[in-house]
C-alpha cells in the first residue's frame, strides 16, 4: 500500500510538472510566426503545442524540484510559466512587428496602395508588407523554426526557472528596450526605400519647376512603382539575411534584447 502511495504521489508530481511545461510551450507557440498566425486553426496549434511539450519536456523536466499538489501552488506554476512562455513568444513575434513596420514604412514612402489584407490580421496593409511578411514566414519555417524553438523553450529554463516569476523591473526594462530596439532595426531594414522616396520627391519638385505646364505626377508615378519593384528585388535577400541573423539570435536568447 505503501509503495503504490508513493507512486501515486510521484506520478501526480510528474503530471504537474509535464503541465506546466505544456503551459509555457502553448503560450509561445501562440506567438510563432507561421504556427501562431490567426489563419491557422485552433486544433492545429494544439497539436503544435502538444508536439513540442513531448519534445521539451523530457529534455528539462528530470532538473525540476518536486513541487506540491495543492491548488494555490498549481495555480501559481500555471501563472508564473504562462508568463514565461508569453515573453518567449513575444520576443519572436516582436520580429515578426519589425517585418511589417519595415514592409509599411517602404509601402507608403513609394505610394504602393493597400491591396491586401494582413497576413496577421483582417486589417489592409501595403502590399510590400505583405510580400515581406510572407517571405519571412517561408524562410524561418524552411529554416528549421521548430528545431530552434524546441532547444530555445529547452534553454529558457536556465534564465526562467520553473514555477519562479521573473521580477517585473527586469521584464519592464526588456520590454522597453526591445520596443525601442524592434522600432530602431524597422526603419533601418526601410532605409533605402526612404532614401529613394526622398530622392524621386526632390527630383520630381526639380522637374515640376523646371516644367510647370508638365504632369509630373502622371510621369511619376508608373516610375516609383517600377523603381521601388526594382529595389525591393536588391535589397530583399539582404532584408531576410539581417531578419534571419536577428532571429536565430532571439532564438539563442529570447530574454536578450535583439541587438
Amino acid at each position: 500500500m505503501e509503495a503504490a502511495l508513493a507512486f501515486l504521489a510521484t506520478m501526480e508530481t510528474s503530471l504537474i510538472l509535464w503541465f506546466g511545461v505544456f503551459v509555457r510551450v502553448t503560450a509561445t507557440v501562440l506567438l510563432l510566426p507561421g504556427i501562431g498566425e490567426r489563419a491557422v486553426p485552433a486544433r492545429v496549434k494544439l497539436g503544435a503545442s502538444i508536439a513540442f511539450s513531448l519534445i521539451v519536456a523530457p529534455m528539462v523536466v528530470g532538473d525540476f524540484q518536486p513541487v506540491n499538489s495543492t491548488p494555490i501552488e498549481i495555480g501559481r506554476i500555471v501563472l508564473t510559466e504562462a508568463m514565461a512562455g508569453l515573453l518567449i513568444g513575444l520576443s519572436i513575434r516582436l520580429l515578426m512587428f519589425v517585418i511589417q513596420i519595415a514592409g509599411t514604412i517602404a509601402g507608403q514612402s513609394l505610394s504602393v496602395a493597400q491591396m491586401f489584407g494582413g497576413v496577421s490580421g483582417p486589417e489592409p496593409e501595403p502590399i510590400f508588407a505583405t510580400i515581406l511578411t510572407l517571405a519571412v514566414i517561408a524562410l524561418a519555417l524552411a529554416a528549421g523554426l521548430h528545431v530552434k524553438v524546441a532547444l530555445a523553450l529547452a534553454a529558457s529554463y536556465q534564465i526562467a526557472p520553473f514555477g519562479l516569476a521573473l521580477a517585473a523591473d527586469d521584464v519592464g526594462s526588456w520590454a522597453a528596450a526591445s520596443g525601442s530596439a524592434a522600432i530602431t532595426l524597422a526603419v533601418g531594414l526601410a532605409l533605402p526605400f526612404l532614401i529613394l522616396s526622398f530622392v524621386y520627391n526632390v527630383s520630381l519638385g526639380a522637374i515640376n519647376r523646371a516644367m510647370p505646364q508638365l504632369m509630373v505626377a502622371f510621369v511619376g508615378a508608373p516610375a516609383i512603382v517600377m523603381m521601388g519593384l526594382g529595389l525591393l528585388i536588391l535589397a530583399l535577400p539582404v532584408i531576410l539575411q539581417v531578419w534571419t541573423d536577428r532571429l536565430d539570435l532571439v532564438l539563442a536568447n529570447p530574454f536578450r534584447v535583439m541587438g
